[in-house]
């Protein structure tokens, strides 16, 4: 320990007169203004009043994937208090499927928003975790500027650059979308960074808190970014390892275990189910050229659109880790510039990648600018300070910010001359999904499922929310981008189970309404509808208008249930049991469900042998839940249990 108090007088020796909130406590009142700022901006996602009835109220989100972020989240969160896993088996979407950290991984803020707003389905929790979350944006560069050693002034100007950076036309991108596990994610990585150099210069106990809370944060927001700081650390320990006693590498190798242990509970379900992944893990994708990685010029420059002040900030930048290096914060400049450089040849790999979603590196785009702010932040501090505007300029900064958030007209003119994107997001049921909800509830019942024609990429997942809504169990409806198995049996972009539905032949239909178990059928008009209401089982019994577009609900004329072959009452099925009672085998000794069979499951009575059976007339299909008993059983519940 005496090596690691001999390097710490060094650096602490060579290290400038500290300009923090230590010293300067009034700044704290600027960066609370910064913060406040963002609350008013903050309100506007969710009405154009900035009310916080519109926060606290039970509607839900519907922009993007947030509806399927809150379904999950709630399943997840009742899954955890009961089981302490966030994994769970539900019956309600496509005949039984696995909610896995894989599929959806970007349920895990709503997880904890969900946890935090107690039992049940809470949609005012989830709203409530987003507008914490926007706040969130310029504290952590606030504190990342800190981290790199520039002064508290500059460190509120970097603040307030956050605040631009989380309304610019990327990351809004994000938000609408609901990728709120990528940008905590990189909100993380954008503060480990710089306080990756503090720890090179000052080793103490806060630097190594900070480092561990947020690995910790990190790896649970999104392991794939956490991973991809593996060069950085890499390049970090062989520069400043030598300079080092024993007491600073231990420090370091428990901020990096202190992550994964306090995240394995969960990153043990992520490696088990790998292969939920989109895409599939059967798909053969070939490496991308080397010169389509590399790109040109202009890919570069496009990079940065979206961003605020476009190639401004980025040069900025550059020009701030030139100060920084010259004023003896050099592990933070370097750090950074390895950063940016990892972050850059991910967004270019991400591009020219086969089958990568196209956003990917518009997503990256704003993580790479994210280490660029403390050092952009104070190149404008240091200018400022030779024209004796440092103090001032970042007050009236504050104040016009303030106003901003606050004060702008309802047209928002101050807010869009800016460039900031604060438009609500879509919060609430339309009129028209109000009926369709109702005729759900009307015409049908929970003794079958309801097939659900599934809307064209690009449209609201609020389908997601259907069984929390209506009591009801779907086949489609959960997300039409997620290429797992358990979705191959939905209705989507006229292919039901993977083959043209017009190709399907009468008694093929009804061989799969009774595998499904199919007692509903709601079309999105066109050759769907057509193609059904030439069924001679099925009669409309509902036309509605939703989006813009004709609904049709159709009754299948068949016989409901769950339950295949032997007989039993269905008596509850969701996210922690499946309850059957008064179980009959068939003649053969056997109770065929219609439900998919998992890993996983468990039975009780254990006398009662779980199984599964497949149903050749159609093809691809999952195996169905088959249960052996040479005897009637009064009560029979299946449990998953992982393995």
């Amino acid at each position: 320990m005496s090596l690691v108090a001999t390097s710490r007088n060094q650096t602490a020796a060579a290290e400038p007169p500290q300009e923090g909130f230590r010293q300067y406590p009034l700044w704290l009142l600027a960066a609370a203004g910064v913060v406040v700022a963002q609350a008013g901006l903050a309100l506007s996602l969710f009405s154009t009043t900035r009310a916080w009835t519109a926060v606290t109220d039970d509607r839900p989100i519907l922009s993007g994937w947030h509806p399927l972020h809150l379904y999950h989240g709630t399943l997840g969160a009742a899954a955890f208090r009961e089981r302490h896993t966030t994994t769970c088996y539900d019956p309600a979407f496509q005949a039984g499927y696995p909610k896995t950290p894989v599929f959806d991984s970007g349920c895990r803020p709503a997880e904890i928003f969900a946890f935090l707003g107690g039992p049940g389905y809470n949609p005012a929790a989830y709203k409530i975790g987003l507008f914490a979350f926007m706040l969130l944006i310029p504290l952590a560069l606030i504190a990342a500027a800190r981290g790199a050693g520039v002064p508290a002034g500059a460190a509120v100007f970097a603040g307030i650059v956050g605040v631009l950076l989380s309304w610019s036309p990327a990351v809004r991108q994000m938000l609408e979308e609901g990728q709120l596990d990528f940008l905590a994610a990189g909100l993380g990585a954008a503060v480990f960074v710089p306080w990756l150099g503090r720890y090179a210069r000052l080793p103490g106990v806060e630097s190594w808190l900070v480092l561990a809370l947020l690995a910790a944060a990190g790896w649970y927001a999104h392991p794939l970014i956490w991973i991809g700081l593996g060069p950085v650390l890499l390049i970090f320990y062989l520069v400043f390892a030598p300079r080092h006693g024993p007491g600073w590498h231990l420090g370091l190798a428990g901020v990096t275990s202190f992550g994964v242990v306090t995240n394995a509970w969960w990153l043990a379900d992520w490696a088990k189910y790998w292969w939920l992944r989109q895409p599939s893990a059967h798909d053969d994708i070939p490496l991308p050229p080397w010169p389509a990685v590399v790109g040109q010029w202009d890919d570069y420059v496009t990079l940065w659109n979206g961003l605020p002040g476009g190639l401004l900030l980025p040069l900025l930048g550059l020009v701030g880790l030139l100060l920084l290096w010259l004023t003896h914060h050099r592990a933070a400049a370097g750090l950074a510039i390895v950063a940016v450089a990892v972050a850059v040849a991910s967004a270019r790999l991400a591009a020219a990648w086969p089958r990568m979603p196209a956003d990917v590196p518009a997503r990256v785009a704003p993580l790479a600018v994210a280490f660029l702010v403390p050092a952009a932040a104070f190149a404008v501090w240091e200018i400022l300070e030779r024209l004796w505007l440092a103090k001032m300029g970042m007050i009236l900064a504050v104040i016009a910010l303030l106003l901003v958030g606050w004060a702008d007209g309802p047209q928002q003119p101050l807010t869009h001359a800016l460039g900031l994107q604060t438009e609500p997001l879509i919060v609430g049921f339309t009129s028209e999904q109000h009926e369709l909800l109702q005729a759900i509830r009307d015409h049908t019942t929970p003794e079958a499922r309801i097939l659900w024609e599934a809307e064209p990429q690009g449209h609201s997942h609020w389908s997601a929310l259907l069984p929390l809504y209506t009591n009801r169990a779907y086949i489609g409806g959960l997300d039409v981008d997620a290429e797992i198995d358990h979705g191959y049996c939905a209705l989507c972009n006229q292919f039901l189970n993977g083959r043209p539905l017009a190709e399907w032949s009468d008694n093929e239909l009804t061989a799969y309404c009774r595998w499904y178990n199919i007692g509903w059928v709601v079309c999105r008009g066109g050759r769907a509808a057509e193609r059904w209401s030439r069924y001679p089982l099925a009669q409309p019994v509902r036309r509605l208008v939703e989006g813009g577009q004709p609904v049709v609900l159709f009754s299948i004329d068949r016989p409901r249930s769950f339950i295949l072959s032997g007989q039993a009452q269905w008596e509850s099925a969701d996210a922690r049991r499946i309850v059957l009672t008064d179980v009959r085998p068939d003649a053969e000794g056997y109770v065929v469900l219609s439900l998919h069979a998992f890993e996983g499951l468990r039975v009780y009575p254990s006398y009662v042998q779980l199984q599964s059976q497949s149903e050749p007339a159609i093809q691809p299909t999952i195996d169905h839940i088959r249960l052996k008993t040479h005897s009637p059983v009064p009560r029979i519940t299946l449990r998953w249990e992982q393995p």
